[in-house]
């Protein structure tokens, strides 16, 4: 038996802690100060998770942040880090208060972070990175999560493969034999920076894959497999790009952790239905205002910490502007609150 803690209490962390709970670990699922109501729900029910639609497993130990001690994550065998990319930095000074010694951490957040206008994003492992090598932990492996992974089917233990990413191999393999159930298949790759990249970046492409499909759209079928197929070819040409210029594998960008991933978005979720309501001619503050009030779409925040350093690359000449015209567009639609106006004519 393994110790896991899992930070964050969201739908993903979770549904994360059913396969390690089902491997006869122990699992703590620290909540959030957002979390609280969730964190109580468990407590008196494990099946009463306000937003997931599954049951935990009665193992499985709820907290509030607050009972966290430096003890719990010092024989810790894995910490999982599940918050929002909006709620890095929250982890990373959690972690930087308790952590005692060097452990594992795997991110299942998902986003990148502005580095500054001449630079390009950097990657979430990245923050958590500053924070324990300034406690003289740097030596903990960091590890990310990507993957085609809707939370409600991995809490119903329904068949998920994801991609364990990091730069020591031992980690990744061990962070994977540890998760590991014959419906939860974790495969691994010493690719970090391709899955760190690919896994927000298919959020971005999702918005903008939605609002194609959706544009071309009438009647009773108010959403065009014909053009979602071709807003998703065009995605991918351009994840790999991207993938590529910071420095990630392009088998990293077709596998689960890009296209895969950028598949399941696409059916559903929070960037699907904002590219939805785009494709009808609403700006994003219109739907942010109106029918998404309150809901964080983090394909956006990914395209603001993207839109510096590769405004950059571009004038640098290390990417070209022309071979990225539906990252350009979704961009303009992002900062300049502008309707979304790229028509694929073809394939670049």
């Amino acid at each position: 038996m393994a110790n896991v803690v899992i930070i964050g209490a969201g739908v993903m962390g979770s549904a994360a802690s059913v396969p390690a709970a089902d491997r006869g670990h122990r699992v703590t699922l620290a909540g959030t100060h957002l979390d609280r109501d969730i964190v109580a729900a468990l407590r008196a029910d494990r099946g009463a998770h306000p937003r997931l639609g599954a049951a935990l497993p009665q193992t499985v130990q709820p907290v509030d942040f607050e009972a966290l001690t430096p003890a719990d994550l010092a024989e810790a065998d894995l910490i999982m880090v599940a918050v929002s990319s909006p709620g890095i930095r929250w982890a990373a000074d959690l972690l930087g208060r308790l952590m005692t010694a060097e452990r594992p951490v795997a991110l299942m957040t998902k986003g990148l972070d502005e580095a500054g206008a001449d630079r390009p994003p950097r990657i979430m492992p990245a923050v958590i990175a500053d924070t324990l090598q300034a406690k003289g932990l740097g030596g903990s492996p960091l590890i990310g999560i990507g993957g085609p992974c809707i939370a409600k089917e991995l809490g119903l233990r329904r068949l998920t493969a994801v991609i364990y990413g990091g730069s020591d191999p031992a980690a990744v393999a061990a962070a994977c034999a540890l998760m590991q159930t014959p419906y939860y298949r974790t495969h691994a790759t010493d690719d970090l920076m391709g899955v760190e990249v690919a896994a927000p970046m298919k959020n971005f492409m999702a918005i903008a894959v939605s609002a194609i499909a959706a544009r071309h759209g009438a009647g009773e079928n108010p959403w065009s497999l014909n053009a979602a197929s071709f807003g998703f070819t065009q995605a991918q040409q351009e994840l790999r790009r991207i993938v590529g210029w910071l420095g990630g594998r392009d088998a990293t960008a077709t596998g689960l952790a890009g296209m895969g991933d950028l598949h399941v978005t696409v059916g559903g979720g929070r960037n699907s239905r904002l590219g939805r309501h785009l494709g009808r001619g609403m700006t994003i503050a219109q739907a942010c205002a109106g029918p998404m009030a309150g809901e964080t779409v983090e394909g956006v925040d990914t395209g603001r910490a993207l839109a510096p350093g590769l405004a950059a690359a571009i004038r640098a000449g290390r990417l070209d502007a022309a071979q990225l015209p539906m990252t350009v567009a979704l961009l303009a639609s992002i900062l300049d609150d502008a309707p979304f106006t790229y028509e694929p004519d073809h394939l670049i």
